[in-house]
């Protein structure tokens, strides 16, 4: 069925129960290929798909779960001997859309200069941040930028100054920061980052409203407009569940903005690839389906 109806007719067949089913059971399907690629990465460490960088040595500690790790072929790698970090490249298929993404874990304590040596190496402009460093009496995130405006915090070689802090007009669940970043002896002006932290996504489930979202988007494609050859960080907890769901979100609205229709299922090959590039990525159905959601409300607007 999927592969006869284009996506917006797709779209329009969403209220209907035996597509929803069928929606289901495609994430259910993939959910189930993810879990035996993930088992036989962990069995077969020399194998063509391999987590096996993330448990050497040292590496372990850096992992926020144990489940929810990076492959070898397309983890991010730090400069220097020390290169481990719970981190990976997302490249989409290029049909889809050419936004480049990191998918990353939240920091912890004893991450947080290798997360801010990513971000300078990489050259970041932006961070997506959807996760609170506190949820439900739990630590989430490590607070990895400074508390106040006009103060700093120094991370390895990273000094990191907080400029500015706003909430989003009309959407005070989205706050954005200001950052300048300096690194080791750099002579070179100050480079800024800039992070969108969405506060109003409970983890594994979804927000109250799209609109959030839509307009963290926007904010991050018009305003920070990062050029094409730049990723941007898109992180929560683990870097899986809300860090898959908006990039699947973000590369749809950025596919439609160009082109009119997609043949077949824009998110289930969008989520197709995700997997097969970090595990567990999208990591509930609820998610799943707020990527179909999203997208139709995104369209209808604009009809």
């Amino acid at each position: 069925m999927m592969t006869s109806i284009s996506f917006l007719q797709l779209l329009d067949a969403l209220p209907g129960r035996p597509v929803r089913e069928l929606l289901a059971d495609t994430f259910r399907d993939e959910s189930e290929r993810d879990y035996q690629r993930v088992r036989r990465a962990l069995e077969q460490p020399d194998g063509d798909v391999s987590l096996s960088d993330s448990q050497r040595g040292r590496n372990y500690d850096l992992n926020r779960y144990s489940d929810m790790l990076p492959f070898n072929h397309n983890r991010v790698r730090l400069e220097g001997k020390h290169d481990y970090i719970n981190a990976s490249h997302i490249v989409l298929p290029e049909q889809i859309s050419s936004n480049r993404y990191i998918a990353t874990q939240g920091p912890l304590p004893h991450s947080v200069a290798d997360f801010w040596r990513m971000v300078w190496e990489q050259r970041v402009p932006a961070i997506v941040m959807l996760a609170r460093t506190h949820e439900a009496g739990r630590r989430k995130c490590e607070a990895y930028w400074p508390v106040a405006v006009g103060t700093e915090l120094v991370a390895g070689d990273t000094t990191v100054v907080l400029c500015s802090e706003r909430p989003l007009d009309d959407h005070p669940e989205v706050i954005v920061r200001r950052l300048e970043l300096r690194h080791g002896a750099h002579s070179g002006p100050a480079r800024t980052v800039t992070q969108l932290h969405f506060i109003g996504w409970p983890d594994e489930r979804v927000p109250e409203s799209p609109l959030p979202v839509l307009r963290l988007i926007r904010e991050l494609r018009e305003t920070v407009a990062p050029a094409a050859d730049t990723p941007v960080i898109v992180h929560c907890s683990a870097g899986v569940g809300r860090t898959g769901t908006f990039i699947v979100i973000d590369a749809a609205l950025d596919y439609f903005a160009r082109s009119p229709d997609y043949p077949g299922d824009l998110v289930a090959d969008t989520f197709r690839s995700l997997r097969s590039q970090r595990t567990t990525m999208v990591q509930t159905l609820i998610q799943y389906m707020l990527c179909y959601q999203t997208i139709a409300f995104m369209l209808n607007d604009k009809k």
